[in-house]
């Protein structure tokens, strides 16, 4: 479930390190900068960049229709929620 872990096998000194890196993660869990460090995750660069491209569009998109909106008769386009917008057929 570590997906930052490394592949493989892992020599005895890679696997007292990891373990001694593991120990002063849980002892120094409460300070800032670990807590911080803990957060992070490495993403590889093709679902980060994959990632970054689509938020951009839900944001154009999301901005899109708040000009429509603004440029509009009131109630002319009504608000939709995203989760109504991922609906595809209601089934009876």
């Amino acid at each position: 479930a570590r997906a930052s872990e490394k592949l493989g096998m892992l020599s005895t000194r890679e696997k007292a390190s990891m373990n001694y890196n593991e120990k002063l993660k849980e002892k120094f869990i409460h300070h800032p900068q670990i807590r911080r460090i803990a957060r992070h995750r490495h993403v590889p660069r093709q679902i980060y960049s994959l990632s970054k491209e689509m938020r951009i569009m839900k944001e154009s998109r999301k901005r899109k229709e708040s000009n429509k909106r603004r440029h509009s008769k009131p109630g002319a386009v009504p608000y939709v929620p995203e989760r109504k917008k991922a609906i595809v057929k209601e089934v009876e």
